[in-house]
């Protein structure tokens, strides 16, 4: 467990303090007022799907350089990098362009109101700008996590912060610009990162002479990763809007109490996933290796530390909740809903534990289609339908929600495990 946990150590600093960015806009949000949380809280989902679009190529690419690495071949890995680096970019542009194009109807088409939808649609506008930084600096810290150094991850989200929490403060409330300050206080953030990546990796990669690998070559590798990923995340992070928007169908105080719990759940998946992305990247350097059953060692360990990593911060959470959530929010009625839905939010995360690990697997071979597929499948069969069912038409607001979250856990778990026990015996 411990090169696992000294791999995923930085990478738990980094996400939570990228976290930090949407904890810390709630915060601020939440003072300014309930309509101006609502509004991010209804816009900030729809931010993410194309973040998490973008990000599933740094997917590809943290896998090809891990076994790149593993296999000893550093002018591969220097050819990945550069070719990943430009056709992120440009999968950024494309990606940035529409989302500030869909802005105003898709925030409509999610039901919010009218005195939501044009400020989130504000919110949306200035960050389609940010994703193409955002899209080259998941790249480079796939490849920087591939061949082990996570730390740089964490450096850039320190930096990141760094710049964030001050010039939010500025821009929401001296310029008295809200939501739309948030946005642009993000924006500048994001790029800060981003050039701090560009130079730490042209002194780390581009010492090394590149193969003679054509660039279409491996571009069409990592677009057999990388669209799978992509389009898995993508639809994971739509579904999230839709669940912002059951939220907003009960009231306007559920969809900001389900602001506050998802920031939690957030908070505690990121942990959970940064332990999968170490489990991700040795399995991926032992498979380069072709050393299967050394990858299949780093999946048991793992899991044990992923077990380990959701049952303390559950403990702590269930101590201590209440009187943070009631800092956050200065709503009674948020408040209240926010904690009557945390123990069922902890709970849901619990049948994803085994999904983590038997992805991680899948993903260091490669095969992130089968965790598209499990993904969709439970989406859609599971978790959308009952969420709706359980949270809006039976009336039981956020805990449906949740109970629906922890459906769609066991049967993704199910279908990946299948899906590794196919690997395991081709």
């Amino acid at each position: 467990m411990r090169p696992v946990w000294r791999l995923a150590l930085p990478l738990m600093i980094a996400g939570l303090t990228q976290i930090t960015l949407n904890v810390v806009d709630t915060v601020m949000l939440a003072r300014v007022s309930t309509s101006a949380l609502s509004a991010f809280a209804l816009a900030a989902p729809i931010y993410l799907v194309a973040l998490v679009t973008v990000r599933g190529w740094a997917t590809a690419v943290q896998v090809k350089v891990a076994q790149h690495h593993g296999a000893g071949r550093p002018g591969e890995v220097a050819r990945v990098v550069r070719t990943g680096v430009l056709t992120s970019a440009v999968a950024g542009v494309a990606v940035g362009a529409l989302l500030f194009l869909i802005a105003a109807p898709v925030l409509t088409v999610l039901g919010g109101a009218d005195d939501l939808t044009g400020p989130g649609a504000d919110y949306l506008r200035v960050l389609a700008i940010a994703v193409p930084f955002a899209a080259v600096s998941f790249t480079l810290q796939g490849a920087f996590a591939g061949v082990g150094v996570t730390r740089v991850s964490m450096y850039t989200a320190l930096l990141v912060n760094a710049v964030n929490l001050p010039l939010g403060l500025l821009l929401i409330f001296g310029a008295d610009l809200g939501v739309t300050g948030a946005a642009a206080a993000t924006l500048a953030a994001t790029a800060g990162g981003t050039a701090y990546l560009l130079v730490t990796a042209r002194a780390r990669f581009s010492r090394v002479p590149p193969a003679p690998t054509g660039s279409a070559e491996i571009t069409k590798g990592l677009w057999r990763i990388g669209w799978p990923e992509m389009c898995a995340m993508g639809i994971g992070y739509l579904n999230e809007a839709l669940l912002a928007a059951f939220a907003a169908r009960m009231s306007t105080s559920d969809l900001a109490a389900y602001r506050i719990v998802d920031n939690l759940t957030l908070v505690l998946f990121t942990v959970l996933a940064s332990a999968a992305t170490a489990i991700t990247i040795l399995a991926g350097q032992s498979l380069g290796a072709d050393d299967r059953d050394r990858a299949d060692a780093w999946r048991r360990a793992g899991l044990r530390l992923l077990t380990v990593l959701l049952l303390v911060p559950s403990a702590v959470v269930l101590l201590a909740g209440r009187p943070l959530i009631s800092l956050i929010a200065s709503d009674p009625a948020v408040s209240d809903r926010a904690w009557t839905a945390t123990p069922l939010a902890l709970f849901s995360l619990a049948p994803l534990l085994a999904a983590l690990a038997y992805g991680a697997m899948l993903r260091a071979a490669g095969d992130t289609r089968s965790v598209m597929v499990a993904s969709v499948t439970g989406d859609y069969a599971v978790l959308i339908p009952l969420a709706w069912l359980l949270g809006v038409h039976l009336d039981l607001g956020l805990p449906g929600i949740y109970l629906a979250w922890a459906a769609f856990g066991t049967l993704y778990s199910l279908l990946l495990y299948r899906s590794h026990r196919r690997h395991r015996s081709s």
